[in-house]
């Protein structure tokens, strides 16, 4: 993997767009340059040099820096409480203390509308293996370096909008891989009324597609609320499907950083009556689901999930259809919770 530098921090490609279009003298469209922006951006995020992203190593100042540069350069605000993009916790593994930090940051709709959408990612991976032969580094491209390139293009496009629909929040959460604890800090602390957020999205391996399905993304959970069908229009108009989940007997939906928010209070003793005694349980939660293009490819939690496997221009292209259809939304749009036979679903 190679090094990306630039003065100070260790980010970006080692020439600047202005540079690569200067020297060819041939202007660079929009599209062209995201692609660009969001290679840059896999290439920095999966680099040998972060050591795998794990959760309170040194490394993670570097990511942390990096957030903040991103953040700002997007013009996305603190949240309204909130003194900065930084959400600190800590917690204990084996009797260690490790301090994580959760991103998050906003774009103000403009508009007569106090909700807000979410859109995130986890920005932590599981580190490095010194007992590997080789290769020793999880460098974490498609999990979930793309979720977070995703997130961003997505708050770079909303960010051109003079108004938007809803209040849109940008989230780069830490210590996924430990359990969802940085999105469970901000549903347990949350920065904004609870009850403000609509709906939201996070994104788990949105970098590889597959020749069977090209052009095509699906949603966790989609059985139980109508936000896919809220959806699937604007994906079709610009060619693309966005499908019912095809791996629902994995449980998905509660293994990614929507399910703190959806299931807020499902635990252990209403998980055993749901999938062993087939009750249906009272559950508190927010309309929130994954959405990934992963289908059961071979790299996830492995070394080879490097930048290389990464399909940018689909990436990208995919965050373009959210954006657009984020942005199509009525400000008036409900997200609802439907009938299962699983859980009762109730809003904060």
């Amino acid at each position: 993997m190679k090094s990306f530098l630039i003065p100070g921090l260790l980010v970006l490609s080692g020439l600047s767009l202005s540079t690569d279009v200067a020297a060819n003298n041939v202007p660079q469209s929009a599209e062209e340059a995201r692609v660009e922006h969001a290679q840059e951006w896999i290439n920095f995020l999966a680099s040998d040099e972060l050591k795998g992203r794990k959760t309170g190593t040194p490394e993670m100042k570097m990511v942390h820096a990096w957030l903040e540069q991103r953040f700002t350069a997007i013009g996305l605000q603190p949240l309204p409480d909130a003194e900065s993009y930084r959400q600190e916790f800590s917690f204990e593994v084996k009797g260690e203390s490790i301090d994580g930090v959760n991103y998050i940051g906003y774009l103000d709709c403009q508009c007569d509308n106090d909700k807000y959408i979410m859109i995130g990612a986890h920005y932590d991976h599981v580190g490095q293996n010194p007992a590997l032969e080789g290769d020793i580094t999880f460098n974490g491209a498609d999990d979930d370096a793309s979720g977070v390139v995703a997130s961003l293009v997505i708050a770079e496009l909303l960010s051109q909008e003079k108004s938007l629909p809803f209040n849109i929040i940008i989230a780069a959460w830490d210590a996924e891989e430990m359990g969802l604890l940085g999105s469970k800090h901000f549903a347990q602390n949350p920065l904004v009324p609870l009850e403000q957020i609509e709906t939201g999205i996070m994104f788990e391996l949105v970098g590889t597609p597959v020749e069977e399905h090209p052009k095509s993304a699906w949603m966790t959970g989609n059985q139980y609320s109508n936000l896919l069908e809220l959806l699937q229009d604007d994906f079709a108009k610009a060619g693309w499907s966005l499908d019912a989940d095809p791996f629902a007997q994995m449980g998905l939906f509660m293994r990614s950083d929507n399910a703190p928010f959806a299931l807020m209070n499902l635990d252990r003793q209403k998980a055993e009556q749901v999938f062993k005694h087939g009750q249906q349980v009272d559950i508190t939660g927010i309309p929130m689901h994954a959405i990934s293009v992963w289908r059961g490819q071979d790299h996830y939690h492995q070394v080879h999930d490097e930048a290389e496997i990464i399909d940018v221009p689909n990436l990208v292209a995919l965050s373009e259809v959210i954006a657009e259809a984020i942005a199509n939304l009525p400000t008036d749009t409900k997200v609802v919770w439907k009938e299962n036979p699983h859980f009762k679903f109730s809003r904060p």
